[in-house]
């Protein structure tokens, strides 16, 4: 009779613990479940300095430090849609560093993305191409709204995020979706 009380009793911990996860990962703009991207991030690209939405605001907003050269890593058809002001776009997919020619190579620069997974692996590349001071926007583009910094689209002010899949989409506050 204990072995199965004990049974139960770790089968309910087990079942209310995935539950708690899986509502987690659902939850409308899912800080657990961004938090396990960028840990993951963090894991795969630990040479990448990370930098907050909460720093980078602050760094840029500071006349004292050198504005650092943003770069979204997106496809353009979401960086039309919204992106950080000042931002220049590069797609991940076949990035054209042409457009940072101009760019001395010791000249801040913040990439990032949506959810910040393929902007670490640009940053990642910039760094090999030379650039020494790069930086990754650790959540991406979604953490940085998510946490009420501005956006703007290609005629003005932003509202909306491309979220590039529903999977992602989950990681936006539904205001931004």
């Amino acid at each position: 009779m204990t072995g199965n009380r004990r049974w139960n009793r770790r089968s309910i911990v087990t079942l209310l613990a995935l539950l708690a996860v899986g509502t987690g990962l659902l939850w409308d703009g899912s800080p657990l479940a961004a938090l396990v991207v960028r840990k993951a991030v963090a894991l795969k690209f630990p040479e990448l300095r990370q930098v907050s939405p909460a720093e980078l605001a602050t760094w840029m907003a500071d006349p004292a430090r050198p504005t650092p050269v943003l770069v979204d890593a997106r496809p353009v058809d979401q960086f039309f849609q919204s992106h950080i002001h000042g931002a220049i776009q590069l797609d991940p997919a076949s990035p054209d560093l042409a457009v940072l020619e101009a760019v001395p190579r010791d000249v801040p620069i913040v990439v990032y993305d949506g959810p910040g997974v393929a902007s670490a692996a640009l940053a990642r590349a910039l760094l090999g191409a030379g650039y020494t001071r790069v930086s990754h926007l650790e959540g991406g583009l979604f953490r940085w709204v998510n946490q009420g910094h501005p956006i703007e689209g290609r005629y003005g002010p932003a509202t909306k995020v491309h979220p590039a899949s529903w999977p992602w989409g989950w990681l936006l506050e539904r205001r931004y979706r």
